[in-house]
């Protein structure tokens, strides 16, 4: 196969992949630049729910919430932030306590200041403005179509992979010299006419996005076959520690008798004592395995900066340090398997990694869009071409 046969080949691969993902890359990418955005979009549609009104001064929040469960002893908290900006609610994750009905709710907003509640919702997706953000979320990673849906948009992002694989291949000239012409496809001329104006914009914005494109892609095909395909993997080839919850059975549960205070001091003996010098962050509960969970980091805020967090398990009965999952001092494996949430969102280096990934979400829409029409002129220069050839047989 000749030179130029080879990469019209290769530019029939790259068309067809383009074409069979465009839509699905085109409702991914839109909902990607939503969702960069999905806190403030969130607390800006529900402003009752995030923000108290008249606030006075705050109490340490574990007061706060063993204030709301006292007023409360239908339900349990299981799970909220420690550092709360000011004038804002601390959005408690409930569950009905053993023996109480069940709530309709999973969701309590607190105020900081006395413990009383703001408000409460159930999560999940929906499109009225409670709900949104948690629909466009779903939407993102499934289609609304369970499982079945994410695996095909796991399928979508291998074809985006290999699509791009391919376009950067065909960037690069069939003839020499190789630097002077590889270099005019780096660039855009503002001059030419539009079809040649898209030809450049979507060739140049490919390349110059091309490492972070395809880590968003890369990433997307590992979280949407993570169960399937890269757990077991990693499971195989760089196993992580165990913790407490790899446990198959609940152990008997007794009393709880520390509570989220006595688990949050305990928590901050074993990190000094390990000499970690990151914030708490959060605090949950695991009822059903009799266990606390603290989250450290290094601003005491919940992010995903660098691989996320560190954990400590704190026993509810006896406040013992009883398992820590801290990824830095981990597998391999486990590395690469915490690592993935923070590279596809941009979190791994804080509001500038989100604003690079808003902009490939950009990038991504626009690449599409205009590789529709290129496709779609080239598609009628062939048929006229095909109707003129014929049209001279006859």
């Amino acid at each position: 196969m000749s030179k130029a046969s080879t990469r019209q080949f290769w530019m029939g691969v790259h068309r067809y992949l383009g074409l069979s993902a465009m839509l699905f890359l085109l409702l991914a990418a839109s909902t990607g630049c939503f969702l960069c955005f999905d806190h403030a979009i969130d607390a800006a549609l529900n402003p009752d729910l995030f923000r108290v009104q008249r606030p006075g001064a705050s109490l340490p929040t574990v007061e706060a919430i063993a204030r709301f469960e006292t007023a409360h002893p239908q339900l349990q908290v299981t799970g909220f932030p420690l550092s709360i900006p000011p004038g804002c609610t601390i959005e408690a994750k409930v569950s009905a306590r053993p023996g109480a009905p069940p709530l309709v709710f999973d969701q309590a907003y607190v105020a900081p200041d006395d413990g009383r509640l703001v408000g409460v919702r159930a999560s999940g997706p929906g499109w009225d403005r409670r709900h949104i953000v948690g629909g466009v979320y779903l939407f993102h990673y499934t289609l609304l179509a369970g499982d079945r849906g994410r695996w095909l948009m796991g399928v979508v992002a291998l074809l985006w992979l290999i699509g791009n694989g391919v376009g950067f291949y065909l960037t690069l000239p069939a003839r020499r010299p190789f630097w002077f012409r590889w270099r005019r496809n780096w660039s855009i001329d503002a001059r030419a006419r539009l079809r040649w104006l898209l030809v450049d914009v979507h060739r140049a914005s490919g390349l110059w996005l091309f490492i972070g494109v395809m880590l968003l892609a890369l990433t997307s095909v590992s979280m949407n076959f993570f169960d399937e395909a890269l757990s077991p993997a990693l499971a195989a080839l760089s196993p992580s520690r165990p913790t407490p919850l790899d446990a198959p059975v609940p152990r008997p549960i007794g009393p709880d008798r520390i509570g989220y205070a006595g688990a949050l001091a305990s928590a901050r003996l074993a990190a000094t004592a390990r000499g970690l010098r990151w914030i708490p962050a959060s605090e949950g509960r695991l009822p059903d395995r009799g266990l606390y969970i603290v989250t450290f980091t290094p601003s005491g805020r919940v992010v995903y900066r660098g691989l996320g967090p560190i954990k400590f398990y704190i026993d509810d009965g006896s406040g013992r340090l009883v398992g820590v999952n801290d990824v830095y001092t981990d597998s391999a494996g486990e590395k690469i398997s915490r690592s993935l949430y923070p590279l596809h969102t941009g979190e791994v280096i804080g509001p500038v990694g989100i604003g690079i990934v808003f902009v490939l979400g950009l990038a991504t829409v626009e690449m599409c869009v205009t590789g529709l029409y290129l496709w779609w002129k080239k598609r009628r220069s062939r048929r006229a071409m095909a109707l003129a050839k014929r049209a001279a047989a006859s």
